[in-house]
C-alpha cells in the first residue's frame, strides 16, 4: 500500500509545494491536497480562526488516510503548527520563509522578504531572522493583493503584472541581492518577479527544502511504498476553474478535483 501524504494551504499556493514533493519523492505515494480557497487569505486571520480551520482540515486529511501532513502555508506554520503537533499524533512538516539560504547566498548582506502580514509579524519569523540573518540588513514587505489575484488563476493579467512590478520596485530601490518569496502562492509568479528584479538579484523559495524534508520523514514510516502515485485535490470553494488552471500550470497529473465542505 502506498504511503499517504496530506497537504493543505489557504488556497492554491501549496500546489507549488505539492509539485516539488511529487518531483522529489523516490517512492510512490497517494496525495490528498486541500485548497481552503473559500477562507483565503489566511494572512490576516486571527490565530483562533487559523487553528479552527487547520484543525478541521487536518481531521479531514487524516480521514483520507494521511500518515504525514504538510502545512503548505507560511502563515499557518508560524501561527498554529505547534498546536497541531500537540493535538494530533502524526508528523507535520511546516514551511517558513527561506531566510537561512537567502542569508547564505547574499553577497551584499542586504536581503528582502515578501510575505503575508501574519508571517512577518510572527515570533517564529522574527526568531528566524535573529538566528540566520543577524548579519544582514533585511527589508520586508507585505505582499498586499497578491494572494487574492493568484486565487483567480489569471496569472497573465495586466493588473497582476503591475502589482508585482510595484512590489519589486521597493526591493530594487533598497538594492537587495536576494529576495525571499515568503508565501507559497508567490511561487506561481517566480518568472514575473524575475522579470522586474534587478539582474543581480536572486530569488529563493523553501519548496525544495520542504520536499526533501517530506522525503526524509516519509521514509521513516512503516507502510510500504506502492507502485502507483495518485493525487486528489479538494477545494472548499465551489469555483474550481481557477484551481484547474493552476494545476495545469504546475503540470500536475491529478486524478480528481473535487469540491468539499470542511
Amino acid at each position: 500500500m502506498a504511503k499517504t501524504i496530506g497537504i493543505f494551504d489557504s488556497g492554491v499556493g501549496g500546489l507549488t509545494i505539492l509539485s516539488s514533493i511529487v518531483n522529489e519523492m523516490s517512492d510512490s505515494a497517494e496525495y490528498h491536497y486541500v485548497a481552503d480557497s473559500l477562507h483565503a487569505p489566511y494572512g490576516s486571520k486571527s490565530i483562533e480562526a487559523l487553528l479552527e480551520r487547520s484543525r478541521r482540515i487536518t481531521e479531514f486529511l487524516i480521514s483520507k488516510g494521511s500518515e504525514l501532513i504538510v502545512v503548505a502555508c507560511n502563515t499557518a506554520t508560524t501561527q498554529v503548527i505547534s498546536a497541531l503537533r500537540a493535538e494530533f499524533k502524526i508528523p507535520f512538516v511546516g514551511i517558513e520563509p527561506a531566510v537561512k539560504p537567502a542569508a547564505q547566498l547574499s553577497v551584499s548582506k542586504r536581503i528582502g522578504v515578501i510575505a503575508t502580514a501574519n508571517t512577518l509579524k510572527s515570533n517564529l519569523f522574527k526568531q528566524t531572522l535573529k538566528t540566520y540573518a543577524s548579519e544582514c540588513k533585511t527589508f520586508t514587505r507585505m505582499g498586499e493583493g497578491l494572494v487574492e489575484a493568484i486565487e483567480t488563476g489569471e496569472l497573465a493579467s495586466i493588473e497582476l503584472n503591475d502589482l508585482v512590478r510595484d512590489h519589486v520596485a521597493y526591493f530594487n530601490s533598497n538594492k537587495i541581492d536576494v529576495l525571499v518569496l515568503g508565501c507559497t502562492h508567490y511561487s506561481f509568479l517566480s518568472l514575473l518577479f524575475e522579470k522586474y528584479l534587478d539582474q543581480s538579484t536572486s530569488l529563493v523559495t523553501p519548496n525544495e527544502a520542504v520536499a526533501r524534508r517530506v522525503q526524509s520523514v516519509i521514509g521513516t514510516l512503516d507502510s510500504q511504498a506502492g507502485s502507483v502515485s495518485s493525487i486528489y485535490v479538494y477545494s472548499t470553494s465551489e469555483k474550481l476553474g481557477s484551481l484547474k488552471k493552476l494545476i495545469a500550470a504546475e503540470n500536475l497529473e491529478v486524478d480528481q478535483v473535487l469540491h468539499t465542505q470542511i
